[in-house]
């Protein structure tokens, strides 16, 4: 038998990736985890225009090796946004960890039900210190005005026929760091990781710069890099090939700023767990190319958006201050009536934030006739003073503090704080494809038509709070070009009871291949419904569960010998 370099490969650091690198290392075994982006700590997020430009995006064809990648074929029918560093999606979701509705579970393999999940769920919650936006408890967070008017709407919005109940105001959790003396005060969570206490700057999506947000290189992997049988991790590694040998996986990756040079290391058992995108397309390029022929049918199969929609009021009567809170604080709940086939249908509306660097940007492109007119006004004001001074008049001015004149020449952004930002996402149909181009790109193929209900439901719903808040709703154009931005992106690697049905089993494990797992949001069979990321956390916690310490294997095979 060869020698292995190592007991586990995990190749991605998401949600999937962490929590299994974690875990397996407290079961013993010697694990290597693959990331291919850089480790982002605390103030190394790109702000600045030139950092943005250089650091943000993910595009090594143009030399760029930053936080996010976004792909967009033409011939595709999504465009998907994926992240790039330790922690992963962590790294730029909006915090939210939210539990699926039970009745979502139906029909999912390996006897999959929201009970059996529950205790999975709670671990994650517990590891991640995830709580609900202490909104209603603590005075600094009450101020959020998109909070309030959130829960002031489930009382106001008109219940249609369809609906099962009114919609519900929930405050999920968020993995978010409220604790402290006050906003941006450090202190260590209970893996020992150093955390601020959060400044409501709205920038979660773009890499949290003071840790407040609890990303997964703060809790899994901080405990996986801190055990006695600690975890090794390596970032700029980018990984090229999987190859079967004799038993043995031989995967070889590449640092992306240098390509030419390829590293190999060897392992028992490989974990893929680069997102729905990315390890869907290196297993297609594995089987394409011959390394892992045996690979199913079902690989690419059973690709969704899980429903998400993104949507905006403009010019409401209320002040929503978008740039005040975290991204994401609370939740409208909706159940519906099934889909006709008895498809579960049901959604969420959830409000959004964004920076508030972004709101002086959006002042700065789209100026405001007030602010405008305070700028000409201070123009007038210093020509008329000056032609005094040079014709030796004087001055009728008697006021010399001319902070207000400041002031009033700042654009005050009406039309941002005004502004609504909608998330929403649900129940659609997992009846798309990935698949690879000549030159081994990926590209999503989805069709709207089967998941239109969910879209005309999540409309109107978006429509009705414009109307109670008085303003106008935009719709995203791009789904009524059959094209969906996909931040949640499920499937590709589904799970199956057997390879008749899916291309992994209930345990994660690659039909065909003993020892290589997929675990990640590529494995999910339909849409979730709600925020995926705790439900991909809890089932990475229920696999690797069931993977013995490796203390008892050995024991085992001592026995037998």
């Amino acid at each position: 038998m060869i020698d292995c370099d190592y007991d586990y490969i995990v190749i991605g650091s998401g949600f999937g990736g962490s929590v299994m690198t974690c875990r397996l290392a407290e079961k013993g075994y010697k694990v290597l985890l693959l990331e291919r982006g850089r480790q982002w700590k605390m103030h190394e997020f790109p702000r600045r225009p030139h950092e943005i430009q250089q650091n943000m995006f993910w595009d090594p064809e143009d030399n760029k090796f930053g936080l996010m990648e976004f792909l967009d074929n033409p011939e595709s029918d999504a465009i998907s946004l994926t992240a790039s560093g330790l922690g992963g999606g962590s790294l730029i979701y909006a915090n939210v960890l939210y539990k699926m509705p039970a009745e979502n579970f139906h029909a999912w393999p390996g006897g999959f039900t929201r009970e059996k999940l529950e205790p999975y769920y709670d671990k994650v919650l517990a590891t991640m210190e995830a709580k609900p936006y202490p909104f209603e408890t603590e005075s600094f967070y009450h101020h959020t005005p998109k909070t309030s008017t959130l829960k002031r709407l489930a009382t106001e919005l008109p219940v249609s026929d369809e609906e099962i109940e009114p919609p519900k105001f929930v405050l999920p959790p968020l993995a978010v760091r409220f604790e402290g003396a006050y906003p941006g005060e450090q202190t260590k969570n209970i893996h020992g990781a150093t955390q601020s206490k959060c400044t409501k700057c709205g920038e979660c999506d773009l890499g949290c710069n003071i840790h407040a947000k609890n990303t997964l290189d703060l809790n899994y992997l901080y405990r996986a890099q801190h055990l006695k049988t600690k975890a090794e991790v390596r970032t700029h590694a980018e990984v090229q090939r999987i190859e079967y040998i004799d038993g043995v996986y031989k995967v070889t990756y590449v640092i992306p700023q240098m390509p030419e040079h390829e590293i190999s290391f060897t392992a028992k058992n490989v974990i893929v767990a680069a997102g729905s995108v990315g390890s869907t397309s290196l297993l297609l390029k594995m089987k394409k190319e011959g390394y892992l022929p045996r690979l199913n049918s079902w690989l690419g199969k059973k690709w969704c958006g899980n429903g998400d929609l993104l949507g905006i009021v403009l010019d409401s009567e209320e002040n929503l201050d978008p740039t005040n809170g975290p991204v994401i604080t609370g939740a409208l709940q909706y159940s519906f009536k099934n889909y006709p086939d008895g498809f579960a249908h049901n959604m969420v509306v959830e409000d959004a934030g964004f920076p508030i660097g972004m709101a002086w940007y959006l002042s700065g492109k789209i100026p405001q006739l007030r602010g405008l007119g305070g700028t000409l006004k201070l123009i007038a004001k210093n020509l008329r003073d000056y032609l005094y001074k040079i014709l030796r008049l004087k001055n009728p001015r008697k006021e010399l503090n001319i902070g207000d004149d400041f002031a009033t020449a700042i654009d005050r952004a009406d039309f941002v704080r005004r502004a609504f930002v909608l998330l929403g996402m649900g129940r659609d149909r997992s009846d798309g494809e990935i698949s690879l181009r000549s030159d081994n790109k990926a590209v999503i193929r989805w069709k709207l038509e089967k998941s239109e209900l969910h879209y005309d439901r999540l409309r109107r719903a978006m429509k009705n709070i414009a109307d109670k808040v008085g303003g106008v709703f935009m719709d995203n154009p791009l789904t009524h070009l059959d094209k969906v931005i996909a931040v949640h992106p499920l499937g590709g690697c589904p799970m199956g009871n057997t390879s008749e049905d899916g291309f992994v089993s209930p345990q994660g494990k690659v039909f065909g291949y003993d020892g290589l797992y997929v675990v990640d949001g590529s494995i999910i069979p339909t849409s979730i419904g709600p925020n995926p990321s705790l439900t991909i956390a809890a089932l990475a916690e229920y696999i690797s569960e069931q993977i013995p310490a490796k203390d008892s294997i050995l024991k085992k095979a001592t026995e037998l010998a």
